[in-house]
């Protein structure tokens, strides 16, 4: 079987691990579905299928403000994933589809966050991004798969800043308010979009291409 990967630390991909920052929430675990150790393994030993992958994201910012600010296009402009961007894959079983609805579940929630048991997340492969965005998982058997990765990007943004005022009268030349001016600049951003995929390999594949 191919090596998977075991970590002490008990958080899911790097989605768990960002949403950990944002404060003590409650863990919540699949319950209706259990983990079978012995199946999941199964579903990642040797098979003779090559997944080839480009990782990529893209920037979405303001179309009415910014593009016209610039002159230019920057909305949905393409991010190849860095060199050594992680790609991590899990075998989709009834317990994993489980912890995908409760992910969805909780991505908003302040109280509680979606987790994976310490064996399950143990139960997965990682590859690297090569040049171009390039990734490639060998040997893989047909079988439905999640795969997930944070690429991290340099952005473009727009933003405003008070100037100063703008004073009004009326028609007597009497002091009536005032409003605020405010001046747009450009701005340099680092952003990260974490970009998932579910595939599935068929019987009879030998080679599949995907864009993450």
């Amino acid at each position: 079987m191919k090596s998977c990967i075991l970590l002490v630390v008990n958080c899911l991909l790097i989605a768990t691990s960002v949403s950990a920052q944002q404060g003590n929430r409650k863990n919540v675990f699949p319950t209706k579905s259990q983990f079978n150790a012995e199946s999941t393994k199964a579903l990642l030993d040797y098979g003779e299928v090559t997944i080839n992958g480009v990782a990529f994201t893209r920037e979405y910012t303001d179309a009415n403000s910014l593009n016209n600010f610039l002159g230019v296009n920057v909305v949905g402009k393409k991010h190849l994933a860095a060199e050594g961007t992680k790609i991590v894959l899990f075998p989709v079983t009834a317990y994993f589809e489980e912890y995908l609805k409760l992910r969805k579940k909780y991505k908003r929630s302040k109280k509680y966050r979606a987790m994976l048991s310490q064996e399950a997340f143990s139960h997965r492969i990682e590859v690297s991004v090569g040049t171009e965005g390039k990734f490639t998982f060998n040997e893989m058997k047909p079988g439905k798969y999640y795969l997930e990765a944070l690429i991290k990007f340099n952005g473009t943004d727009i933003a405003s800043k008070q100037v100063g005022r703008s004073d009004y009268y009326n028609g007597f030349g009497h002091y009536r308010g005032s409003s605020p001016i405010y001046e747009h600049y450009v701005l340099n951003y680092n952003g990260a979009h974490l970009e998932t995929k579910i595939i599935e390999v068929k019987e009879g594949d030998s080679v599949i291409d995907i864009k993450l």
